[in-house]
């Protein structure tokens, strides 16, 4: 069977201490789907152990991201099990986010989850009857602004850690080849930071000119209702 499937796949894991990590790693992949997929390239819908090891290498991955790549790496029986999730066709190496959809209604998919917009939380409001169009389009446009600041914050960590670990550099060559690493990193950060910054300030003017956009619509088909 399956690793961790003794009994129930969603259980706590006490049969199977490394299913809590399994768990995890799946919801970072489920939270950032499209950054492992171009991690070797261009999207294909497609992940490999090729697109995890290329985010073990990419020094402005976040810790979040390399930690979930890390555990499959350090876990291959579990990638087994992600790319049989679905059930269709043998073991070869490849795995879609249907398999991961697949696995996360198997094990535990946490509340709102969901591949940004592109996943299973986009759909559950674009899905929900009780909200108005209006709502439903700040509720996308404030899950999008929340990963940007989640992204923001695993940004920030980052460079402080690159700043901490500059400053206890010497003078020594493999201190200055390490140096230059950290240099590199921090000038990609950097541009990471200034782009989700932008991607941030531009969300939120998209949101504020919607919402006077929408109340405006509201006004007037008020006006139009009085005047009939």
């Amino acid at each position: 069977g399956r690793p961790g499937s003794g009994g129930s796949s969603g259980g706590t894991g006490a049969l199977d201490p490394n299913l809590a990590g399994y768990v995890d790693a799946l919801q970072v992949l489920d939270q950032n789907w499209d950054t492992f997929d171009a991690a070797v390239g261009a999207k294909d819908g497609k992940l490999t152990m090729a697109n995890l090891e290329a985010v073990l290498a990419n020094p402005a991955a976040s810790p979040t991201l390399k930690r979930a790549a890390q555990f499959f790496k350090d876990h291959p029986e579990y990638f087994h099990r992600l790319e049989m999730a679905e059930g269709i066709g043998g073991p070869d190496g490849v795995a879609s986010w249907k398999d991961l959809d697949a696995e996360l209604d198997v094990v535990a998919k946490p509340p709102g989850g969901g591949r940004g917009t592109g996943g299973s939380r986009a759909r559950d409001i674009v899905d929900n009857p009780n909200m108005s169009i209006e709502q439903k389009v700040q509720a996308l446009l404030m899950g999008i602004t929340e990963d940007t600041d989640s992204e923001l914050l695993d940004v920030m960590n980052e460079m402080a850690s690159a700043r901490e670990e500059r400053a206890t550099l010497g003078s020594s060559d493999a201190d200055k080849a390490r140096g230059a690493k950290l240099d590199t990193s921090m000038q990609e950060l950097e541009l990471r930071l200034q782009t989700l910054m932008e991607k941030r300030k531009a969300m939120f003017d998209l949101m504020s000119n919607m919402s006077s956009k929408f109340n405006e619509m509201a006004k007037t088909a008020i006006s139009n209702l009085r005047s009939a």
